[in-house]
């Protein structure tokens, strides 16, 4: 799975990227995640714990950030 690559969690003033993410899941990832119902209306970048309790909520096992640099995406891999 991939996401944003913002902090663990939020801190102002966020650095010029994660204001970057913001942007695009307010205008873009929120509306589409509210579309369809019902919905946990998460659009507003996902950060790393939030995934987690999502993935023990599908039964997952866990969850691993995978070591990919990358300057705007973070990569998981979902475990079974």
């Amino acid at each position: 799975m991939v996401d944003e690559r913002v902090g663990e969690s939020f801190a102002a003033p966020s650095d010029e990227v994660e204001r970057l993410m913001y942007g695009f899941s307010i205008l873009h990832c929120l509306p589409v995640g509210m579309a369809e119902r019902p919905s946990a209306g998460t659009g507003t970048v996902m950060r790393p714990e939030t995934l987690r309790r999502y993935a023990t909520a599908a039964d997952f096992s866990g969850v691993e950030v995978l070591p990919i640099e990358n300057e705007f995406w973070r990569f998981y891999r979902l475990v079974t």
